[in-house]
């Protein structure tokens, strides 16, 4: 049961480790405490000071506080080469677990493998790399990549009287997410051959560049119906250049998210309009507590990665909105 743990829900995939650790002897209370006691936990993220990592941050410290572990959060503040260092410096310091939020596929595949080969569990949060390790908790970027294509297409296709037009703003062209929800978004496009792509480029993850590619495209096609940016934060970037040039009847703007309180604060103000979000906070406790089962010895079999796919929920703009579908720090 334990070993065989794909992608299913948080409520499930939790209630199946739970009871693996009881099968492993691995009990609640003073023994889990005990096991997990005067261990190591870094976590290594795209940056810290945003409400996504931050969060997570706050419900791992919490469990290492309880549990009695170290856990120690790095800030490369979305510097490439500094998370690289970090990165190769902590696992230098072998601790029991390593936590990554990887930028792109590929930038620290060589390191994850290091650090697996050396005997350090590692635990991917929410962005993938090419290079599978021990667990992975995070969105399932297919699902919501094919979602928001299928409501594109509702709101821009065939008989909407749009003009089929889509802006796509990723963080990164090679990062996880905006690799696979790319992927599914087109496939779905394909077969709508009224959607039309004018735009696919990256923003960084900077809010004022999302603007200025959203206002050069504005200009570019001012019928542009719908903006599918990848991470909320960024995209509201974009959804005040759409409010600056007097769109936003007009163009609907897309965006995925951890869906804390900001994310609520752009829905109201009209900057963004629906935000399909896999809920920081709950990501953050996920992740804690497969640290704290990692911790007790649970672990993977024949290269398979144990996987909590966060649940989502859309937030957006109109009647059923509802404010306490967002998180506050």
């Amino acid at each position: 049961m334990f070993y065989r743990l794909k992608r299913i829900s948080r409520t499930a995939a939790i209630g199946l480790l739970a009871g693996a650790c009881t099968l492993f002897g691995m009990g609640a209370g003073a023994h889990a405490e005990g096991e997990m006691k005067g261990k190591k936990v870094i976590f290594v993220p795209i940056s810290l000071g945003i409400s996504l990592t931050e969060g997570w941050v706050r419900r791992m410290r919490e469990h290492a506080a309880v549990q009695g572990y170290s856990f120690d959060a790095r800030d490369p503040a979305f510097n490439t080469g500094a998370m690289s260092e970090l990165l190769s410096k902590a696992i230098s310091e072998k601790p029991d677990v390593l936590v990554v939020h990887n930028p792109t596929v590929q930038l620290l595949a060589r390191q994850i493998k290091q650090a697996e080969a050396q005997g350090i569990k590692v635990l991917q949060m929410n962005l993938q790399s090419n290079q599978p390790s021990t667990a992975f908790v995070g969105a399932n970027w297919q699902r919501i990549g094919r979602e928001i294509a299928e409501d594109i297409v509702k709101e821009c296709g065939a008989g909407s009287g749009k003009s089929g037009k889509v802006a796509i703003i990723p963080g990164q062209l090679t990062a996880a997410d905006s690799v696979i929800m790319n992927e599914a978004a087109f496939k779905v496009f394909e077969e709508h051959k009224e959607i039309q792509v004018v735009s696919n480029q990256a923003s960084d993850w900077e809010p004022e560049k999302a603007r200025q590619i959203t206002a050069t495209v504005l200009q570019q096609h001012p019928d542009l119906c719908a903006i599918f940016g990848h991470w909320d934060v960024h995209t509201m970037g974009a959804g005040n250049a759409v409010k600056d040039a007097n769109k936003a009847d007009d163009v609907l703007v897309y965006a995925t998210g951890g869906g804390d309180s900001v994310t609520c604060k752009a829905i109201e103000d009209k900057i963004l309009d629906r935000v399909w979000s896999y809920d920081a906070d709950g990501q953050g406790r996920d992740a804690a507590t497969m640290i704290d089962l990692l911790l007790q010895g649970a672990g993977n079999a024949e290269g398979k990665m144990l996987t909590v796919e966060s649940p989502l929920k859309i937030i957006k703009a109109g009647p059923d909105y509802d404010p306490s579908s967002c998180w506050k720090m």
